[in-house]
């Protein structure tokens, strides 16, 4: 199959990688994959293109990337979204002069902008069109405050929305309970198909055995963005309370950058957390090293209604990956570390059982940490691995251009 995968913030080898993970296995699996993605970073704010550059292609790992120049922007102004505009029309500028003809177009739904650009690019094509639900824009904008339902933007997107799911000749979802809302708005439920984030393993094989943790203090490490739906402030309020009760044995390593960060910053500074840093993120390519230097790790998000269509947290799966014990504070139908029985779950935005939990981690043998950690890795290894996982994504491209040409 000749593949194109539209995106905006996933880059080769960059912090979000989906599209690059799942691109990479399908041209390994013997497919043409084209990979459109933004020359600025979503996460760095850095840019790859010359300032008259409008795009650039190459070829990284066989996969034909297509580097889009698209308006840069900081936090979540307006010049956000004239970035996600200008990535949806300059995905449909590139493809018009493209002369090969794809059998499938993938498209996301966030930003919308850009699913919508990829329908459009199948029409034009002839080519099925999937599209890859890793967010449900615009409720989830509603659930975390960011916009409010009598907006007309939030109209506005909805429509949209609801289009793309009756135009979607299959939907992926990174979610398992997505077919529902798909119902709500207008789709077909039994086009979903469920493919959450993977596990790429090569960069976690050549670490070497967890011991468990058998020197102090504990290394209680973060990783990942903080976005308004995370929740990292609970952990450093975790930390201030450890260090109230006089328990020293964590040091505790936040890595990742975001709109929350300052808040955070305040937090340990305002209780002279010395043992509380903060690190600029790094590579995907550079998280199974860095967690490896973990005793525990850990992730937080809000109480928030955007989770009532399952979790797909990256960052469960890689920790898991890193065979280390997980505490996991959040409310969702499905939770990766409960069903692994790789850590501890706690309920969301409560630094008391936050800390509780802590206090308890800390307590086993280093022989109990290392075997929630085996049970983490055998968990992901058996349900996430993504050369699995893309042999379900090419199903679904198949069963895509068959309902497409029926």
């Amino acid at each position: 199959m000749n593949i194109w995968y539209l995106s905006a913030h996933d880059q080769p080898k960059g912090i979000s990688s989906r599209t690059y993970d799942y691109s990479r296995e399908l041209v390994r699996r013997g497919h043409r994959v084209t990979m459109f993605t933004n020359s600025y970073c979503h996460f760095t704010h850095r840019e790859r293109l010359a300032p008259r550059e409008k795009w650039r292609t190459e070829e990284i790992d066989g996969i034909r990337v297509i580097w889009l120049k698209t308006i840069p922007y900081t936090g979540n102004g307006w010049r956000r979204g004239a970035n996600m505009l200008s990535n949806a029309f300059r995905s449909l500028e590139v493809a018009q002069t493209l002369p090969d003809k794809p059998d499938v177009v993938v498209g996301p739904s966030v930003p919308l902008g850009t699913g919508w650009a990829a329908s459009r690019i199948a029409v034009m094509k002839e080519a099925a069109f999937v599209f890859e639900v890793r967010d449900v824009w615009p409720i989830a904008l509603v659930d975390d405050g960011g916009l409010s339902r009598r907006s007309p933007v939030y109209f506005a997107f909805r429509l949209l929305e609801k289009s793309l799911y009756r135009k979607a000749h299959r939907i992926s979802a990174t979610m398992p309970f997505i077919f529902r809302h798909v119902a709500e708005s207008g789709g077909n439920p039994e086009h979903v198909t469920w493919i959450p984030n993977g596990v790429n393993f090569d960069g976690y094989r050549e670490l070497a055995p967890y011991d468990g943790g058998k020197t102090r203090p504990l290394v209680a490490m973060y990783v990942g963005g903080f976005g308004n739906a995370h929740d990292v402030i609970t952990l450093v309020k975790a930390a201030a309370l450890l260090r109230q009760r006089g328990i020293d044995d964590y040091r505790f390593v936040l890595v990742g950058d975001g709109v929350k960060r300052q808040e955070c910053r305040r937090e340990a500074a305002a209780h002279a957390l010395s043992n509380v840093e903060f690190h600029d993120p790094v590579p995907k390519s550079e998280v199974p090293r860095l967690q490896a230097g973990a005793d525990v790790l850990i992730a937080a998000v809000l109480d928030s209604k955007a989770y009532r269509f399952g979790l797909n947290l990256n960052k469960l799966f890689d920790y898991l990956a890193s065979e280390r014990p997980v505490l996991f504070s959040g409310n969702a139908p499905n939770d990766p570390v409960a069903e692994s029985g790789a850590g501890f779950s706690i309920p969301p935005e409560r630094p008391e059982e936050m800390a509780g939990a802590l206090e308890q981690l800390l307590k086993m043998r280093p022989a109990e940490r290392a075997e929630m950690g085996k049970r983490g890795r055998a968990y992901v290894e058996r349900e996430f691995d993504i050369t699995r996982l893309a042999e379900r994504m090419e199903s679904l491209f198949v069963q895509a251009i068959r309902d497409r040409r029926s």
